[in-house]
């Protein structure tokens, strides 16, 4: 029996009724159950960093944003941009200007109006170079963004502004077919500029020092410790919508340990290792979900060391991917050819999948052989007789096993390779992975939308997610092509993606490993959750016990 469920209390109740001059006495006695308590227990693998949105830059935190904050537009269980704060959209023929008329009943938890002002004061704020915003090239496509994230041009100069109280207008450098879904993530939420300047640089470091929009407010969260509570938002427009009154998240890292209080009925839901979600093949509660995430390895190709891609390349043919999400991942994860995940985009022309034809031989397939021969060629070129590298990832259980069996298989299959595992929390792994402090790093990348521009742009040159500094001008050139000319023109478009995909596979500029998927378990009593049939994303926005 789920916690969710509460027990019935049997009330007694005497009640007089004057009945033809006489007295009669009816008793009463029936079993009225109480309303289950609308709280529901979830984990998160890691902590929030952040709820600043120009300096998210982990899952974690940008979900839990998700769940308080609001933006012009969600996407649906299909990916799809349905309106939020946003109530009329008008978009010119070129693509290029946007009209979003607002919905006027937006607030913030601190009582103050959501306008079209605080979507300006958002963005020039994200882009300009002192909020330092590893996400700035999310707004590339608007006009005088790059510019504006370089140094070059004032903020006030980006191609956006409020005409009305409530309605901004959006001025497009370049069309984007997908831009109304990148209008969804949370680096487009809006900001309330009394409330930043209120705590100044502290604003998003805690729960306290920020203030919220979304169906939720964050409650208990001081910035570095591992609890925290989502809780209904009395000011939210759409609050009579809201069921749930409170979620409470800890940060549990070990698989194990999440399993056991979900089967002691203390979680609502638990993501499975691969171990358990073998264990509960039939189990009705089972859930696969898609994870719109791939996992990867990246280099810090300022190494003179991984900037190597004979050494690069040694290693990506000496993995066997089969293996690994078989035996390893175990959730039905799937092997990664390309850096982009299934179900992204389609070829207009064949309806193959793009990461089909994205695929170039020799470089994400198990060929032990080839592997050798590579990783002699650049010990030749490396004036080494040995190889020793240390691969960063994230301390959490799952990911130390995928970073164990490559230590393991990569000594096999290349002798004269030595691995050492430097295994770390999450933020600190960030931080020192954004200052270039690793030789290679195991790591994954998780998609906004669902268009193969949401992984192959962290590489450009210029991208401030391109943490391992990989550079070419052809790749660059492909995603220009991409982005601009061929921007309206689906067919050419698409291949100049999977010319920028097979341009990086065949530099290796990172190794991909796996394309992710998700098992889980969920309480059935909890209904209404909204899982993104791309990304697995859950929105708890409708979500109540039954």
């Amino acid at each position: 029996m789920s916690i969710f469920n509460r027990k019935t209390t049997t009330i007694a109740i005497c009640g007089i009724v004057l009945i033809g001059g006489a007295f009669a006495i009816k008793a009463h006695s029936a079993e009225t159950p109480k309303a289950a308590a609308q709280r529901i227990n979830l984990y998160q693998s890691s902590p929030i960093t952040s709820l600043d949105t120009a300096r998210i830059t982990d899952s974690v935190s940008s979900g839990q944003l998700e769940q308080a904050g609001e933006g012009l537009y969600r996407l649906n269980a299909d990916s799809q941009a349905v309106n939020a704060l946003a109530k009329k959209t008008t978009v010119s023929p070129d693509g290029k200007h946007y009209t979003i008329d607002l919905k006027t009943t937006g607030k913030w938890s601190n009582g103050d109006p959501v306008t079209a002002q605080n979507f300006v004061y958002s963005w020039r704020r994200t882009l300009d170079p002192k909020s330092k915003s590893e996400f700035t090239y999310q707004f590339a496509n608007i006009q005088n963004a790059n510019a504006i994230a370089a140094g070059k041009l004032a903020p006030s100069k980006l191609g956006v502004q409020a005409t009305g109280k409530y309605q901004l207008k959006i001025t497009l450098a370049k069309p984007a077919s997908y831009f109304k879904q990148m209008l969804a993530s949370t680096t487009y939420y809006p900001l309330d500029p009394k409330a930043v300047h209120k705590y100044g640089r502290k604003y998003g470091t805690s729960a306290d020092t920020t203030v919220y929009n979304g169906p939720y407010t964050v409650s208990g969260w001081n910035g570095t410790n591992d609890t925290w509570t989502l809780k209904k938002n009395p000011t939210y427009r759409d609050k009579h919508a809201i069921k749930l009154t409170a979620i409470n998240y800890q940060v549990i890292k070990s698989p194990s340990t999440s399993y056991n209080l979900y089967q002691s009925h203390k979680l609502a839901q638990v993501t499975l290792s691969g171990e358990q979600a073998n264990q509960n093949q039939t189990n009705k509660a089972l859930k696969t979900l898609a994870s719109g995430r791939i996992g990867f390895i990246q280099y810090n190709q300022k190494n003179p060391l991984t900037a190597n891609r004979e050494l690069r390349t040694a290693l990506s043919l000496a993995v066997n991917r089969q293996q690994l999400v078989t035996k390893v991942l175990q959730n039905g994860s799937r092997p990664a050819a390309t850096f982009a995940v299934r179900n992204m985009a389609k070829n207009p022309k064949t309806s193959a999948d793009f990461t089909q034809d994205a695929t170039v031989a020799n470089t994400a397939s198990y060929q032990p052989a080839k592997a050798k021969a590579h990783f002699q060629t650049a010990l030749k070129q490396l004036h080494r007789s040995q190889i020793k590298l240390t691969l960063t990832c994230g301390d959490d259980d799952a990911t130390q096993q995928i970073a164990e069996y490559l230590q393991t298989t990569l000594m096999k299959q290349l002798p004269n390779l030595t691995i050492s595992i430097k295994a770390v929390p999450f933020p600190s792994m960030l931080s020192a992975v954004s200052k270039g402090n690793f030789e290679a790093n195991l790591t994954s990348w998780s998609m906004d939308f669902a268009d193969p521009i949401n992984s192959l742009e962290i590489l450009e040159s210029t991208n401030n997610s391109n943490m391992g500094h990989y550079r070419s001008t052809t790749y660059d050139n492909a995603l220009k092509a991409a982005e601009g000319a061929d921007a309206l023109k689906p067919a050419q478009r698409y291949q100049d993606l999977v010319k920028a995909a097979k341009t990086a596979m065949t530099d290796q500029a990172v190794t991909p490993l796996y394309d992710a998927r998700t098992s889980i378990l969920a309480d059935p009593n909890v209904k209404g959750v909204v899982y993104n049939k791309f990304n697995g994303q859950a929105d708890y926005r409708t979500a109540y016990v039954d």
